[in-house]
């Protein structure tokens, strides 16, 4: 499910390759896109796909990795007209805000020139239907925290963490209550600093759930 952000850290990417075919003038289109957490892996993928299409006239990819600024792009026409191959493939992942993934489109050539507009179009709409059956998410950057609570005071911090957008993950009663939360990434500084404040300090996140 495609969920929207939460917090400025998150970012959007997918969880499962997909792929798909068009065919244009007698050429055919061949379509995938990976989830690719580093260039390594997207390399991997690219390989894989020249093995498979070894026959194809040309093997074409674009790849987003990273975040914020150290965000990564990489494209290549593979011996396509420059700019009719790899940059459509790329602007396909950037119009979807994705990241961590990589696209590759293998081209076999029906005999039939389709000029530099529309070998372009063709690219994007190959990389654009693999990316349809796709499953695209949100990841959420955050961290998990313990905290230890009396019971008088569990109603306060229940609003406190809800305010803050976290997400209680584990409770369990004792003499007193210990939970495991989560928080995103740009709420631990202003929640710890809130917990202080309503606990005159009494009461501290562990970093150790």
């Amino acid at each position: 499910m495609d969920n929207p952000p939460r917090d400025p850290g998150d970012y959007r990417t997918i969880r499962t390759a997909a792929d798909a075919e068009l065919k244009i003038q007698r050429s055919r289109f061949l379509a995938e896109i990976h989830p690719a957490a580093d260039e390594a892996e997207a390399r991997s993928h690219i390989a894989a796909c020249r093995s498979r299409h070894h026959d194809s006239r040309h093997v074409c990819y674009a790849w987003r990795i990273g975040h914020g600024p150290a965000l990564q792009e990489i494209r290549a026409d593979a011996g396509e007209p420059s700019g009719t191959a790899g940059a459509p493939i790329l602007n396909v992942l950037r119009q979807a805000e994705l990241t961590d993934c990589v696209a590759i489109v293998a081209r076999y050539f029906g005999g039939i020139k389709l000029g530099t507009g529309g070998l372009g179009r063709a690219y994007r709409d190959a990389a654009a239907a693999a990316l349809e059956k796709a499953e695209v998410t949100w990841i959420r950057k955050g961290a998990e925290f313990g905290l230890d609570l009396p019971y008088t005071l569990q109603k306060t911090l229940r609003r406190l963490l809800d305010a803050h957008r976290g997400v209680l993950r584990q409770e369990t009663f004792g003499e007193s209550i210990r939970w495991r939360i989560w928080l995103p990434a740009g709420e631990v500084e202003r929640f710890s600093t809130a917990l202080e404040s309503a606990t005159n300090g009494a009461i501290r996140m562990r970093a150790d759930p």
